[in-house]
């Protein structure tokens, strides 16, 4: 399984179209109902201690209800830039690979020369040889360290 992130700029679009303005409009209805619910609670409630506990909760409540819907909203315009931005860079990423393509079909690329280093050692070396590099002399000397 691969670690690369696969998406769909349209999915991406459609989650902003449709599905973040239909999350924000159910937070919405739920924050007129809390604050529905908050305008009688003196009435429920009356001049009981249990009313303090129930308006820090309510303020609670409201508060978080009402910055989801909020920000869920403010969300769907984004992922609609975010899916443009990646067309655009699709797009672009296409035609730069069009281009190159054509470019080698038409001969436009020289062959580069490749440095042949021989084959790989049959055996990894021994023990006190760990440090050693086969390859030291094709790559101009000693390693440098890190």
């Amino acid at each position: 399984m691969s670690d690369r992130i696969e998406y769909d700029p349209q999915a991406i679009r459609e989650v902003g179209e449709e599905v973040c303005p239909d999350i924000a409009n159910f937070y919405d209805d739920i924050a007129s109902k809390t604050a529905a619910a908050g305008q009688v609670r003196d009435s429920a409630f009356g001049a009981h201690a249990l009313g303090d506990k129930w308006n820090e909760m309510f303020t609670l409540f409201y508060g978080i209800v009402f910055e989801t819907g909020s920000n869920v909203r403010a969300m769907g315009p984004t992922l609609i830039r975010i899916a443009e931005d990646q067309e655009i860079l699709e797009g672009e990423l296409v035609n730069a690979f069009g281009q190159i393509e054509s470019e080698i079909d038409a001969n436009g690329h020289a062959p580069s020369t490749s440095v042949n280093y021989g084959a790989a050692p049959e055996l990894p070396p021994a023990p006190a040889l760990l440090d050693d590099n086969p390859y030291e002399a094709e790559l101009g000397g000693p390693a440098a360290a890190f």
